[in-house]
């Protein structure tokens, strides 16, 4: 087993131990940081996910964005081995099911500016542990290469972050991390 497999086995137990003991506070206050983030002032397009196992309650999230007026999307997997697209939902628009557990829009494509993040752990470098598929790297990669300004944020409880996580050349690390506790920011 790689270091990152045992990571991830270990990130997966600490998240699920979070998660039980989160009574819906957690996605509440992470929600209130997020929707005052001074980066907010100048960005329209936030492409959030979709919450499967017992990640942090993003629709929490969203659902404030799009009270504020925010643009949403969700990604939506192509295939495997490439980047994931984003399409517009409005909250309304029925989602189907996707691989993995997700769910898809099937609304128009959509260029975020705005990455949040599903994550196993963090580091405090800004190392992001995702589920191993390379979706999240990949698109990241993609498009910071078309806009350096995108700005990925982790979602996370805060006994995710861990000392270290192994970084690969491949790996995209995350601009800011917000948690129930605080946001750390990378950059």
């Amino acid at each position: 087993m790689s270091i990152k497999e045992d990571l991830r086995i270990k990130a997966a137990a600490l998240r699920k131990e979070a998660h039980k003991n989160d009574d819906g506070m957690a996605a509440r206050l992470v929600a209130a940081q997020v929707i005052m983030l001074p980066e907010f002032d100048k960005y329209k397009n936030i492409a959030g996910y979709y919450t499967i196992r017992d990640e942090l309650d993003a629709l929490v999230i969203m659902k404030a964005l799009h009270a504020a007026r925010f643009k949403l999307s969700l990604p939506k997997i192509i295939g495997k081995d490439m980047p994931l697209e984003f399409q517009l939902w409005d909250m309304e628009l029925e989602l189907s099911n996707g691989p993995f557990g997700t769910k898809e829009p099937l609304g128009e494509m959509e260029i975020p500016e705005v990455i949040l993040a599903p994550l196993l752990a963090f580091d405090e470098d800004g190392t992001r542990l995702g589920y191993g598929g390379g979706y999240y790297d990949r698109t990241i990669k993609q498009l910071r290469e078309n806009n350096p300004e995108l700005c990925v944020i982790g979602l996370a409880y805060e006994n995710q972050k861990l000392d270290a996580i192994p970084y690969e050349s491949y790996d995209q690390p995350l601009d800011m991390v917000v948690t129930e506790k605080t946001t750390y920011r990378f950059k």
